[in-house]
């Protein structure tokens, strides 16, 4: 329960850090941090009244948390990551629209068919539910592995190409501040790696709250990133 507790906590100061930041609370970078940020909020409580069966007798609201609170911290992050690339490449956004795209694609592959396993799995006859559920949240979860680091090693390589013709421009600062944001990257793919190792070993109860925290910590290297973006565009 103190995976938890920590990404509660990170909700709670990402909330007062976001709106702190941005001055202009608009566009689907900011929203979408927004909802990345919330969405783990009804996550951990779905899963803090399951763990301690305070709601056994009515298991539709645990469920109905965690159904609305995982999409909102999965998709959201990848929307985060995608909404970061206008930052680095305004003039190009539309090359990267097929980002967009499959990070529509997967949410509605992946979010749709693991809900209702969910809720078959928590249901009066849930025995049919059991495997099927089992191996999709592995799928699932691969496959949003793998959207996450595409999207990542697009940033990484736009970011190696923007240092490479315009480092003069950017100033003396910039291989530095760019060479930050690739190891940022790399440490958020590790940490969906780890997610991934727990995920395949089993450890069901672990990994669901392991999982919070890990998105929480993402978000909160999120603004890691913007910082040095800000420093390399407005330095």
């Amino acid at each position: 329960m103190a995976f938890l507790a920590v990404a509660v906590y990170n909700v709670v100061e990402l909330t007062l850090v976001i709106f702190t930041t941005f001055k202009r609370r608009n566009g689907l970078y900011f929203y979408s941090l927004l909802v990345a940020t919330w969405g783990i909020a009804p996550y951990c409580v779905g899963f803090f009244l399951k763990f301690y069966n305070l709601t056994t007798e009515a298991p539709t609201l645990y469920l109905t948390l965690i159904a609305i609170g995982w999409p909102c911290m999965i998709t959201g992050q990848s929307l985060v990551l995608y909404s970061r690339l206008h930052l680095l490449t305004r003039s190009v956004i539309e090359k990267f629209r097929w980002v967009l795209a499959m990070i529509i694609f997967d949410a509605i592959i992946c979010h749709i068919p693991i809900i209702v396993l969910l809720y078959g799995a928590n249901s009066k006859n849930p025995e049919p539910f059991f495997n099927p559920y089992s191996i999709y949240e592995k799928v699932q979860i691969t496959i949003f592995f793998v959207q996450e680091v595409i999207i990542s090693g697009v940033y990484v390589l736009k970011t190696t190409r923007l240092l490479r013709s315009e480092g003069n421009i950017l100033g003396r600062n910039s291989r530095t501040i760019m060479t930050h944001l690739v190891w940022v990257n790399l440490i958020i793919i590790a940490l969906d790696i780890a997610l991934l190792g727990i995920e395949y070993a089993g450890f069901y109860d672990l990994q669901t709250t392991f999982k919070a925290m890990v998105y929480s910590i993402k978000l909160k290297m999120e603004f890691s990133i913007l910082n040095k973006l800000l420093d390399l565009f407005q330095g």
